[in-house]
């Protein structure tokens, strides 16, 4: 069985990229994914579009739009994604997205088709209660389960939810959607402590994460192992008025900056 990346993450400071697959166009987005990975981040997220993302705020939302505006496919997102690998390196490769879009395209073919590509999944919506089977699966595969945690969650949901949990855990740092805003160092330091006396893995804080400045006080005023960006890198590309020649420039900049 090949080797999980996930398992073999850094102790501190894990950078994690989200974007959207076929975001703006299929071609621009390979480009941009061809941008992230020369950084050689810890993880890079590739969100599957779908039509109605509950969790994402209104950037990662018009993203969505942009690429499903092309009739992107969800195989057409597993291609890109598979073509990418070939020089993943050490860079862990996570696929997010809602349970729908892996139902629709059949659970065993759809684990069949990222087995040996990706290292882990987080499914936004699969309830706890309703996970085992695909979990199994996953597991049979070598591809670990991420879950999301929220300041919503009580200790002993956590705890469930963590049992036997492998990757890292994806900790949003704020209620409500993705992109959202003020950053609660104190709380988030709080939520964090606890989650790592449940749990050995690495816990990354996503949600909300904008600049260089955010990534430091995690850093520096939080116990978490990492963050997880995505809103803030594809806001970039509306401010630069979709021009995709400016935005991969800006993007460089950004993600060096970010590497701290």
């Amino acid at each position: 069985m090949q080797m999980n990346n996930l398992d073999t993450l850094p102790k501190k400071k894990i950078l994690s990229l989200f974007m959207t697959c076929g975001f703006p166009t299929l071609s621009q987005s390979k480009k941009i994914f061809n941008e992230m990975l020369s950084h050689q981040p810890d993880v890079i997220e590739f969100g599957l579009p779908f039509s109605d993302p509950m969790a994402d705020g209104p950037i990662i939302q018009e993203a969505n739009k942009l690429a499903l505006s092309s009739n992107l496919s969800t195989q057409q997102s597993l291609n890109l994604i598979k073509e990418l690998s070939k020089s993943k390196n050490n860079t862990s490769f996570v696929i997010m997205c809602y349970l729908n879009t892996v139902r629709k395209f059949g659970v065993d073919k759809f684990i069949k088709s990222i087995k040996n590509i990706v290292d882990g999944i987080i499914i936004v919506d699969l309830p706890f209660e309703e996970e085992s089977e695909i979990k199994k699966s996953l597991s049979k595969n070598n591809i670990h389960l991420i879950k999301l945690i929220s300041p919503m969650t009580d200790k002993k949901r956590a705890q469930k939810l963590l049992k036997g949990s492998k990757g890292f855990i994806y900790y949003i740092s704020a209620t409500g959607i993705t992109g959202s805003n003020k950053l609660d160092y104190k709380e988030i330091n709080k939520n964090v402590k606890s989650l790592k006396k449940m749990s050995k893995i690495p816990v990354l804080v996503g949600f909300g994460i904008k600049s260089k400045k955010d990534v430091l006080e995690i850093s520096k005023k939080t116990n978490a192992d990492g963050v997880i960006i995505g809103s803030a890198l594809i806001q970039k590309y509306f401010d630069l008025k979709m021009d995709i020649n400016k935005y991969l420039i800006d993007l460089r900049k950004f993600i060096t900056e970010v590497k701290v």
